[in-house]
């Protein structure tokens, strides 16, 4: 009997060193899942006040330069302009009248514009922080394409922030 009661105190003592081995990766996975939620909740707050709106969309026939402003409508600061998003979609004024999409990148210098580019070339309002695209004020852009564009076609443009929002805007050709 004297050894039953050995081998029974024996296990427990094992269980409970092995519940207590086991707490703190438990803690560790419930504090890595908290912080998860945390940083998700983040981002979609700051997905729902992230807005923006395209106006001034404008081409000029048998010209590779497209302007258009973006007016930051929400109560996000945007600044991370090398990760925004622009596509625009062109009929070229080459041979055939193709039409053509292309995703352009930023550069911080409109001097040094070259195709498949974009840059702020002002920005209206820029008081609080310069350079910065802050609530209610907007950028005034230009974009470089690999073409000129023909006269009556459509150009449509798709500016993306960093965080995934987008507005579309349309024009014919002038």
């Amino acid at each position: 009997m004297g050894l039953s009661i050995a081998i029974s105190g024996g296990i427990v003592t094992f269980s409970i060193i092995y519940v207590m081995m086991s707490f703190p990766a438990i803690l560790d996975g419930t504090a890595k899942l908290s912080t998860s939620s945390e940083q998700m909740s983040n981002t979609l707050n700051t997905i729902m006040h992230t807005n923006i709106s395209i106006s001034g969309l404008a081409s000029t026939h048998d010209t590779d330069l497209a302007t258009f402003s973006v007016t930051n409508t929400g109560n996000i600061i945007l600044w991370n302009y090398k990760e925004f998003d622009t596509i625009i979609t062109y009929q070229a004024n080459t041979v055939g009248f193709p039409t053509l999409t292309e995703v352009l990148h930023y550069n911080n210098n409109c001097g040094a514009l070259v195709s498949d580019q974009w840059c702020i070339q002002s920005i209206t309002n820029d008081l609080t922080h310069p350079g910065i695209l802050d609530p209610k004020e907007i950028a005034n852009i230009h974009a470089k394409l690999q073409n000129p564009t023909n006269l009556g076609g459509t150009l449509t443009l798709n500016f993306g922030t960093d965080n995934g929002v987008m507005d579309t805007s349309s024009v014919r050709i002038s």
